[in-house]
């Protein structure tokens, strides 16, 4: 599993990054992380690299940037669980995530696919905020999901599902 870190993100994790050699690697398995605030909560939003399927993970603090891999399998699986994926499929994909291997960033497309999701996120939650509405995380990272992108043709999270059902 390739973590893909923003230069923002590895400076906050305090670790060295170095161009990646993705050649051999499935990117199904590959995703990009970048930092962001919502108000003055740190932020990560994490993209598959082939499906770019997304999630948010809120409300991070300096420990949890040394226990990154953790957190972010864990949330992994909630959005997964939470999206109504195959549970079968779910543990397949999870057992050939294999270690985990942080690495800079590849691809400016999905840099900008990435912004652009957290612009959504900003808005639609500054949109809720404006109707005295709460919003759950997993609702959240439902909508982004269901966010159509151009150069793809489809939504994430049917994509992801389609990648998923078509795991060995």
């Amino acid at each position: 599993m390739h973590i893909q870190l923003t230069k923002k993100l590895s400076d906050e994790m305090k670790i060295k990054v170095v161009k990646p050699d993705l050649t051999n690697e499935i990117q199904l398995f590959c995703w990009h992380a970048n930092i962001f605030k919502i108000g003055r909560k740190k932020c990560v939003l994490v993209m598959n690299n082939v499906t770019r399927y997304c999630f948010i993970i809120y409300g991070l603090v300096k420990k949890d940037f040394t226990n990154f891999e953790e957190l972010m399998k864990e949330n992994l699986m909630t959005n997964f669980l939470a999206n109504e994926f195959d549970v079968q499929k779910i543990d397949l994909y999870m057992e050939q995530l294999g270690e985990v291997q942080y690495t800079a960033t590849s691809d400016r497309s999905i840099i900008s696919q990435m912004n652009d999701m957290i612009i959504n996120a900003e808005y639609i939650i500054y949109h809720m905020a404006e109707k005295d509405e709460v919003i759950s995380l997993l609702d959240l990272n439902f909508k982004l999901n269901e966010t159509p992108l151009v150069k793809l043709g489809s939504y994430p999270l049917k994509l992801m599902s389609e990648a998923l059902d078509n795991l060995v």
